[in-house]
């Protein structure tokens, strides 16, 4: 399997606290079937805690450690991108990392909702010839039972990823609906841990690709958490598993009446 969203470098972020660390949530990954994590530590334009060069530096350690302890894992490049007004101009300079230097970005909105300019800064993105991916959208709070800000992205051309935890139930029984709700409607694009620990919120998908495979069958669970992830990181275009089937609520806007 294929983990493109992984706080598993340390020191960077709020993920692994020391190296130590790191290689007990690579072992727990491997010993999982995962075959290739994508790192992305968190950039927040103007905000953080590292520089380009001791990122890479960083990322050079880790593959030294992965090498050293004869584990099975393919450790790539990228980020999981704030978005703000200022995110466009910091990945266009190379500040910051698109998912292995693909087509593809991993972007993340505020916790406390999706922004009203999330259209015209995801537009920005697709204009420039990138394709945002965005992280645990599953997990904001206007998305819960009103898909339909999600529904708008996505046929803008984003694709959304969900958190294997929120699949598992990890984060509540609400963000476990959410999640299962992206994935009946064709909405989620890929499966990802975004693990940020050893302990909790630790690396793995096999449990949630096993849920997948019993409620939508095996081969969507081969799509999202193997048949896309190894195309993003391949700069390929993903598969979509039929049309998006989310029903679309109706307005009557004169009136403020939903039907």
């Amino acid at each position: 399997m294929f983990d493109l969203h992984a706080h598993i470098l340390p020191i960077v972020d709020d993920g692994a606290e020391d190296f130590e660390m790191t290689l007990d949530m690579l072992r727990i990954a491997e010993n999982d079937g995962v075959t290739h994590i994508v790192a992305t530590p968190h950039y927040i334009c103007g905000a953080n805690r590292y520089t380009r060069k001791f990122l890479l530096e960083i990322y050079g350690k880790v593959n030294d450690l992965i090498e050293d302890n004869g584990i099975n894992i393919t450790l790539l490049p990228g980020n999981e991108l704030f978005l703000d007004e200022f995110a466009l101009e910091h990945l266009k300079s190379g500040k910051c990392f698109p998912l292995v230097q693909s087509r593809y970005v991993l972007v993340e909105f505020p916790l406390a909702g999706i922004p009203r300019n999330a259209e015209s800064l995801i537009y920005g993105f697709l204009s420039a010839g990138y394709v945002p991916v965005i992280a645990h959208a599953e997990r904001y709070p206007d998305v819960d039972g009103k898909m339909d800000l999600l529904y708008d992205l996505v046929n803008l051309g984003c694709l959304i990823q969900v958190n294997s935890t929120s699949i598992t139930g990890y984060c509540g029984k609400k963000v476990m609906k959410t999640a299962m709700e992206l994935v009946s409607a064709n909405m989620a694009s890929i499966v990802a841990s975004d693990c940020h620990s050893n302990r909790y919120r630790s690396p793995g998908l096999s449990r949630a690709y096993g849920i997948i495979s019993k409620h939508f069958g095996i081969k969507k669970a081969e799509l999202l958490f193997k048949t896309n992830p190894s195309r993003i990181i391949e700069d390929r275009e993903v598969l979509l598993d039929g049309e998006l089937r989310l029903k679309r609520k109706k307005y009557l806007h004169i009136f403020g009446l939903q039907l």
